[in-house]
């Protein structure tokens, strides 16, 4: 049982690194998933978060993924819950009160110090998956075409990536 706790506790501190969204935390979850805990290796752990990327709901799924990896079925209920339900309460208490806090000025300020974190733990977490995701020049130009797609916005994202998908899918099956 003492694993179960231990999973449980890694996912309820790592829900509370999501600044920014879930991407941020990508990095540490992927450490402690595979190199701390070895519940998965590096490339199940990208496969994962490939899969709950396709799932409707948070992005944040891969929680879930990786608790069934490690514990089955009890594992990835205690991952999901200890990855949601603290950080939601949280939420639900700080968003009754952020209108009238919002106009303060210490809550401006951390607002936007919190951006460039966002962003860098964002960016850390394209950085962890790239470094699985991408092993060849062929990965790399796929990735790199892909998101030249995403970011002209002359392709919807969900079709750039599904096509993406595609193209990899039929050169390296």
């Amino acid at each position: 049982m003492g694993s179960l706790a231990l999973l449980t506790w890694t996912f309820l501190w790592l829900s509370f690194l999501c600044v920014g969204g879930g991407l941020g935390v990508i990095p540490e979850m992927e450490r402690q998933a595979v190199t701390v805990h070895h519940w998965l290796s590096a490339r199940e752990f990208v496969d994962g978060y490939t899969l709950a990327q396709l799932t409707p709901g948070p992005n944040m799924l891969i929680a879930v993924f990786v608790g069934d990896r490690a514990h089955g079925l009890l594992g990835a209920l205690l991952a999901g819950l200890a990855m949601f339900v603290p950080t939601s309460v949280l939420a639900i208490v700080v968003s009754h009160h952020w209108k009238q806090w919002r106009v303060r000025p210490w809550a401006m300020i951390a607002e936007r110090a919190l951006v460039p974190v966002g962003v860098g733990l964002m960016a850390g977490g394209v950085y962890t998956l790239g470094r699985t995701a991408i092993h060849d020049a062929a990965t790399a130009a796929l990735a790199a075409a892909t998101a030249l797609a995403v970011a002209t916005d002359r392709v919807p994202p969900v079709l750039a990536v599904l096509g993406a998908g595609v193209i990899g899918w039929l050169l390296w099956r």
